[in-house]
């Protein structure tokens, strides 16, 4: 027989730690990107790690969202996401007519 009161201790302990991983972690994995960024003499592939590690923290490179706002019609977008979406339809179009366009693009 399974005792319940394990199985509910297992839990919160379980929810606990996700907690601290979402709270303590994060606060962690900020500061060590930011050190490693800030590092004259940390490597360029830690950096870049650090720096992906920044935005994605930041939320600037959640896929969910860029789908959501492809998926959305340009009368529900704000102008920002109009212009996000202009400049996508740009580069596309871009590609599609050979132009190799910029690396920044």
């Amino acid at each position: 027989m399974i005792d319940n009161d394990d199985f509910d201790d297992d839990e919160r302990r379980r929810a606990a730690i996700i907690r601290r991983a979402r709270v303590e972690g994060i606060e962690v994995a900020y500061e060590t990107a930011l050190a490693v960024c800030r590092d004259a003499k940390a490597p360029a592939q830690a950096k870049a790690s650090a720096q992906r590690t920044l935005m994605q923290i930041g939320g600037l490179l959640d896929r969910s969202d860029r789908q959501a706002e492809q998926d959305k019609s340009p009368a529900e977008m704000t102008s920002e996401e109009l212009n996000r979406a202009v400049a996508r339809l740009k580069r596309s179009r871009s590609s599609a007519d050979g132009d190799p366009g910029s690396v920044f693009d």
